[in-house]
């Protein structure tokens, strides 16, 4: 037997669902290794094109509108995981009713949003919120800002392809067009940097045209071909499956808006308690560890709807087993994290331009933050795969509540600036690390009562 056939075989062995998440996993590390790749080259460009404190304006504007992105009340997940019954059961036509009132849905609620928005932009006072010193840059940021957002409202529905991708445990796909997405910014970077001087309006319309227009295109491709069998229809809108949508879908939203909260409010915290410059700093580090992130995202991805089929067929010894591989794989990544932090400042040498300067401590608070972060989502795909996310919520809910004021205080109180906001980042989670594993553990068990079942 051959190289190649040894391969294949060893991909195919086992139950027909790991057999499909082994071989999403492969390819989608593949996919997503490339993005970062990408995602390395056009960083540093951005910084040469814009400056480090413009770069970190548009990294802080595009913070602000991932808020914007969880008013869907969390009806994409809510999709992902109707769908995958749907499929499951084989009710082809229940999941085109599904897949059209999540259309409707977002699609409503994104046009309201847009209409109020809007004209808005050129109202807020963005000097003030992004601590941005250079004059006459006002009605230039107020102008991004509405591209932005009109960007973040046509892919937050466009994307909604995507969902039914991983409803059908082909995430691969997904990070195969997000890959094409990355690509053409890239390019489209180079291409500003040989024939236009710095500017934000045209770099923030690059990032909008691709992010935008990307998952529209994929949309429109799959529903006249080998979707159309869900492709949206007014006809197959149902009030009632909006109310099996949103069942699950607010609590998705509270914990979605929670991470938010948690996750996304780093950049504004470090633009204006510390300076926007210091947003680019932070960002480097971040992306540099992205690397064994990335790992975790893909897992979850996959798994999410795989735990979700298994749950409903009382596979426990799957999930069981496959909780333990991520747990292993959790270990590897921190070991990465460790040689990564060792190495990052020759890597930040050669990779950043001078002006960029990343402490050493910075790295390591953003390493530690990643780590933990992958930690709690490890035990949250399973709890998002069966639907008992209740004590996730009310976890996430308290650490939202705590993370900006313990940012603020050791960021401005305790002198400590970016590190600071880090590690309160860190220590809101508490909660999270250590309720999420005592959860999946009484569900794999089958002792999970009262609350842990909800």
């Amino acid at each position: 037997m051959g190289f190649i056939q040894r391969i294949k075989a060893k991909l195919e062995k086992g139950h027909q669902r790991t057999v499909t998440a082994r071989k999403n996993i492969l390819l989608a590390v593949l996919f997503r290794g490339l993005g970062v790749l990408i995602g390395f080259a056009y960083f540093p460009l951005s910084i040469e094109y814009l400056g480090a404190a413009k770069f970190g304006i548009f990294l802080t504007l595009t913070s602000i509108m991932d808020w914007f992105a969880e008013l869907d009340i969390g009806i994409a997940n809510g999709l992902r995981n109707r769908l995958g019954e749907s499929i499951a059961d084989g009710d082809n036509e229940g999941g085109r009713s599904y897949v059209s009132t999540a259309y409707f849905a977002v699609g409503s609620i994104f046009s309201g949003i847009a209409i109020i928005f809007i004209p808005v932009c050129f109202l807020l006072p963005w000097v003030d919120w992004l601590n941005i010193e250079e004059a006459g840059l006002q009605g230039e940021v107020a102008i991004l800002a509405m591209l932005i957002f009109a960007a973040f409202a046509i892919n937050f529905v466009s994307a909604m392809i995507y969902q039914i991708f991983y409803a059908l445990q082909r995430t691969a796909i997904v990070d195969f067009y997000q890959l094409i997405t990355k690509g053409a910014f890239l390019l489209i970077i180079i291409l500003l940097m040989f024939f236009t001087e710095d500017s934000l309006l045209l770099f923030g319309g690059a990032k909008t045209l691709t992010f935008a227009f990307v998952p529209l295109l994929v949309g429109l491709f799959y529903f006249r071909r080998s979707f159309r069998i869900w492709r949206p229809s007014w006809q197959y809108v149902r009030r009632d499956y909006f109310k099996s949508l949103f069942s699950l879908g607010v609590q998705f939203f509270i914990i979605k808006i929670a991470m938010v909260i948690i996750h996304q409010t780093n950049n504004i915290l470090i633009a204006g308690v510390v300076a926007p410059a210091e947003v680019t700093k932070y960002e480097a580090a971040y992306k540099y560890l992205s690397i064994f992130l990335m790992l975790f995202v893909i897992l979850t991805n996959q798994l999410w709807v795989a735990s979700l089929e298994a749950y409903k067929k009382g596979e426990m010894e799957w999930m069981k087993k496959t909780v333990w591989t991520v747990i292993k794989i959790w270990m590897g990544t921190v070991l990465l994290s460790v040689v990564m932090i060792a190495i990052s400042p020759y890597v930040f040498g050669l990779w950043l331009p001078d002006e960029v300067d990343i402490p050493i401590l910075l790295t390591v608070a953003v390493a530690v933050s990643i780590a933990l972060t992958n930690w709690v989502n490890l035990f949250n795909l399973v709890l998002n795969g069966t639907g008992k996310i209740r004590v996730q919520m009310y976890a996430w809910i308290l650490a939202s509540l705590l993370n900006i004021p313990l940012s603020i205080f050791f960021a401005k109180n305790l002198g400590w600036g970016t590190i600071g906001i880090v590690l309160g980042t860190v220590c809101s989670m508490i909660p999270l690390i250590i309720l999420s594993p005592i959860q999946v553990r009484k569900i794999l068990l089958l002792r999970d009562k009262g609350i842990w079942s909800k």
